[in-house]
C-alpha cells in the first residue's frame, strides 16, 4: 500500500509547539524571581498558558503514527521497519544528548571525583528515566507510546469504530491513573515521576489517533475556510477558540491565586483545566497551522516549516544554549529583565535552529545527533493535506 500524502502543515504545528516549549523554559526562573512584582502575572501567563506544548507534541505523535499505519497490514516487516526507524532517529539522538547533558551536569557540579561505579549507576539511571536534563523526560514518554503503539493499532484495525471512542478511553485511563496516584499510592512508589509516564498523556495520544482515523471526514471541520465560514461552521470554530482561551486563562488564574494569595484548592482543579486547555490546544494548533500555511509559498510559511522540520533537534539542543546564555551577567530594571528573558527565548530558538539546519544541510550523519532530516521541499508544495 502506498504511503499517504504528506500534510506539510504539520511542520507549522511543530513550530508553534516548539515555540511554546521554549517559552516555558525561557520563563522557568521568572516565577520565583518576579514574585510580588508587577512583572509576575505576565510571565506566569506565558509560562502556564504554554503548558500545552508537550501534550500537543504527544497528540501529533498519535496523529502521525495512526495516519500513516492505520491502513497498513500489521506484520513483522512493518513492525521491524517501524522500530528500526525509531531506534535510529529517536533513541540514538536521545542517548547522545543524555551523554552530553551528563557531562555538562557533572562538570558544572564538579562531581567527576565520584567512584566510577557510582558515575556509571548515575548515568544508567539518567538514561532509563530521562533525567539527564529536565526536558528529556519527553523522549521517555514517546518511547513508551512506541512500545504500546502496535497493540493500539491492532485494536483499531480490528474494530475501526473503536477509534470514535478512543479519546474517551484515553481520558478514562489517564484520569484513572491521576486519581490512583493521588489517593491510593504513596509518594515515591513509581520509578518514573508521574509526568514521565505515558498514561498521564493518553487522552492526547488517543485524540490524535481518532483524528487520524477520521481525518478525511473531519478535514472540513478542522480546517478553517471561507466556504466553511459561510456554511455555518464558524460558530463551532468561534466556540472552540473561546473555550480554549477561557480554559487557559482559568488555569493561569488558579496558579496566580496559589502563588500570590496562597490559595489552597484540590490539585485536581489544576489537573482538570490543564487537561482541558491542552486537549483544545491540540485542535486549535492544527487550525492555526492550516491558516498560517496558506498556499505554502510565503517566506513566513517556509521559515515555520523549516523550524518545525528541525523541531526535534531544537528540542534536544536548546537547554544547553539557555544554560550558557544565563551565565552572562545582566543588569538593569524591569525592561532590561524582560529583554533578557525574551533574548533567552530568541537565542534558544534561533541558535538551535541554525545549528540543526546547518548540520542537516552539510553533515551527512547529523541524524545521529538530531534525528530524522527534514524532507525535501518539493513534496511539501505538491501536497496540501
Amino acid at each position: 500500500m502506498g504511503q499517504k500524502e504528506r500534510i506539510p502543515q504539520l511542520d507549522i504545528y511543530r513550530a508553534i509547539a516548539i515555540f511554546a516549549v521554549l517559552a516555558i523554559h525561557a520563563t522557568s526562573r521568572t516565577l520565583a524571581e518576579t514574585l510580588d512584582t508587577s512583572m509576575f502575572h505576565p510571565f506566569l501567563f506565558v509560562n502556564k498558558f504554554s503548558q500545552f506544548a508537550v501534550p500537543s507534541f504527544v497528540f501529533l505523535s498519535g496523529f502521525v503514527l495512526f495516519y500513516n499505519y492505520i491502513d497498513r497490514p500489521l506484520g513483522g516487516k512493518t513492525l521491524g521497519k517501524f522500530y528500526s526507524r525509531r531506534l535510529i532517529y529517536i533513541i540514538v539522538p536521545y542517548v547522545m544528548f543524555s551523554l552530553f547533558y551528563f557531562v555538562m551536569k557533572m562538570t558544572a557540579g564538579h562531581t567527576w571525583g565520584l567512584p566510577p561505579a557510582e558515575l556509571a549507576a548515575k548515568l544508567g539511571k539518567y538514561l532509563w528515566t530521562g533525567t539527564a536534563y529536565t526536558h528529556l523526560y519527553y523522549v521517555i514518554i514517546i518511547i513508551q507510546f512506541y512500545v504500546l503503539f502496535p497493540l493500539m493499532l491492532w485494536c483499531l484495525q480490528k474494530v475501526r469504530r473503536l477509534a470514535a471512542w478512543a479519546p474517551l478511553i484515553g481520558l478514562l485511563l489517564q484520569w484513572g491513573f491521576v486519581l490512583l496516584n493521588k489517593y491510593m499510592v504513596t509518594h515515591g512508589y513509581w520509578q518514573l515521576s508521574k509526568g514521565s509516564l505515558a498514561i498521564t498523556y493518553f487522552s492526547y495520544f488517543l485524540l490524535g489517533a481518532a483524528v487520524a482515523v477520521y481525518y478525511s471526514s473531519l478535514k472540513k471541520w478542522l480546517i478553517p475556510t471561507r466556504e466553511g465560514w459561510r456554511s455555518g461552521k464558524a460558530s463551532v470554530w468561534i466556540a472552540l477558540w473561546l473555550l480554549w482561551i477561557a480554559a487557559g486563562v482559568i488555569h493561569v488564574e488558579l496558579w496566580f491565586n496559589n502563588y500570590t494569595k496562597k490559595t489552597v484548592i484540590n490539585s485536581l482543579w489544576y489537573e482538570a483545566f490543564s487537561n482541558i486547555h491542552a486537549l483544545l490546544s491540540c485542535i486549535v494548533l492544527m487550525q492555526i497551522s492550516f491558516l498560517l500555511y496558506g498556499a505554502g509559498r510565503s517566506l513566513l510559511t517556509r521559515l515555520l516549516v523549516s523550524i518545525g522540520a528541525c523541531s526535534f533537534g531544537i528540542y534536544l539542543l536548546h537547554p544547553a544554549l539557555l544554560y550558557f546564555y544565563r551565565r552572562l551577567p545582566f543588569h538593569g530594571g524591569s525592561f532590561a529583565y524582560t529583554a533578557a528573558i525574551v533574548g533567552g527565548w530568541l537565542v534558544a530558538l534561533l541558535g538551535s535552529w541554525l545549528v540543526v539546519a546547518i548540520a542537516f544541510r552539510y553533515v551527512k550523519p547529523a541524524w545521529i545527533i538530531f534525528g530524522s532530516a527534514p524532507q525535501k521541499p518539493k513534496s511539501e508544495v505538491k501536497h496540501t493535506g
